[in-house]
């Protein structure tokens, strides 16, 4: 399918099959900023798998590029504005963006949760694709770019964002109101009385006694009706409850990586004092470091614990001790904390053991 043109040519060292071309406002690119520069050459020197720097990719990055580049942009500035980012292909070696979608301005502020979020906005309430279907816009993103996104980042399927619904822009929580009928055992239709006169009184009795049994009848139906109801709503509950969780695992997945990719090679520093901004004031400030150089870090596993609102990453990382190289996994607890320098708190003291594949 094809959209309203948003065309820049160029030859680019990315070749993913999508990937992202990122315009800054005027003023504002690496060029001339000292400290956007500083923070885009932080994360070519953190992250050395990359097949060519962020540097030397701009103004095309990937999509696994672009999201620790954002993330790092929200931690810096709380709030920053681009003038576009738009999806684009290559043909021969040139990027095209002619076709894909795109989002103007970009705007990354403390609700920025992943790049995808801002281009479906704007694909389904942008005037510049009002002309195409829901469900070309639906499969434009469920068969194109999502593959692509999931692939650059290396992410499960369920890590994937839901695309709207047609018409449906928001989930919204939803309730139930069930109320037991009240049925009066004790009233007696007047047109009963009424014709008792020309009834014998047995028939009457007979007929009181067969409508306080359907009246009865009628309350233990509704009653049973009404436990079965209030069974399903807590299921409904526990359900909705589930899927806010699983929903708050997949949203703040990147903050926590981001976060502990920033901590994982203070904690192998064997030094105490660089671990002061990333520990809590509980059990977590006992934490002795250790000692050994980072070769890879490889998140394995997030889950979230409401009740006490941490999360614990499990990672599984190769670390170098000395001329041998060990595969560890090393699982710890992090919480938000708004005074903490990187927007989270270790408050557990990280757990190792051996990585047995």
């Amino acid at each position: 399918m094809a959209f309203i043109p948003f065309k820049k040519s160029n030859k680019c060292l990315v070749t993913d099959d999508l990937f992202l071309e990122v315009t800054w406002e005027e003023g504002k690119s690496p060029e001339d900023d000292s400290e956007l520069l500083g923070i885009i050459d932080g994360l070519d020197q953190q992250y050395l798998d990359f097949d060519h720097t962020i540097e030397e990719s701009l103004p095309y990055v990937t999509f696994y590029q672009a999201e620790l580049l954002f993330q790092a942009l929200k931690d810096a500035y709380g709030h920053m504005e681009l003038k576009k980012v738009a999806i684009c292909h290559l043909e021969g070696k040139e990027a095209i963006s002619e076709g894909e979608v795109f989002a103007s301005p970009f705007i990354i502020d403390q609700r920025y949760q992943n790049l995808l979020l801002p281009l479906i906005q704007s694909i389904m309430t942008g005037s510049d694709f009002q002309n195409y279907t829901y469900q070309e816009k639906r499969e434009y993103f469920v068969n194109q770019i999502y593959p692509a996104y999931k692939a650059s980042l290396g992410i499960q399927e369920s890590a994937l964002p839901l695309f709207p619904e047609e018409g449906e822009q928001v989930l919204a929580p939803f309730t139930q109101h069930q109320q037991v009928p009240n049925i009066n055992v004790g009233a007696t239709p007047k047109a009963v009385v009424n014709v008792a006169d020309q009834k014998s009184l047995k028939k009457v009795y007979l007929l009181m006694g067969l409508l306080a049994t359907l009246a009865i009848g009628g309350i233990v139906s509704s009653v049973i009706a009404y436990t079965q109801l209030t069974k399903q709503n807590e299921q409904v509950t526990y359900l909705y409850q589930e899927l806010k969780n699983t929903q708050n695992v997949i949203n703040e997945e990147h903050q926590i990586d981001v976060f502990s990719r920033y901590f994982l090679p203070n904690y192998y520093s064997g030094k105490k004092e660089n671990l002061e901004e990333f520990l809590s004031d509980g059990d977590a400030k006992y934490t002795v470091p250790k000692e050994g150089t980072l070769q890879s870090v490889i998140l394995e596993q997030l889950t979230y614990e409401p009740e006490t609102k941490e999360y614990q990453p499990t990672y599984v990382l190769s670390v170098k001790e000395g001329d041998k190289a060990r595969s560890i996994r090393l699982s710890f607890t992090a919480k938000k904390s708004d005074s903490a320098k990187y927007g989270f708190v270790v408050t557990t003291e990280p757990k190792e053991a051996d990585y047995i594949k």
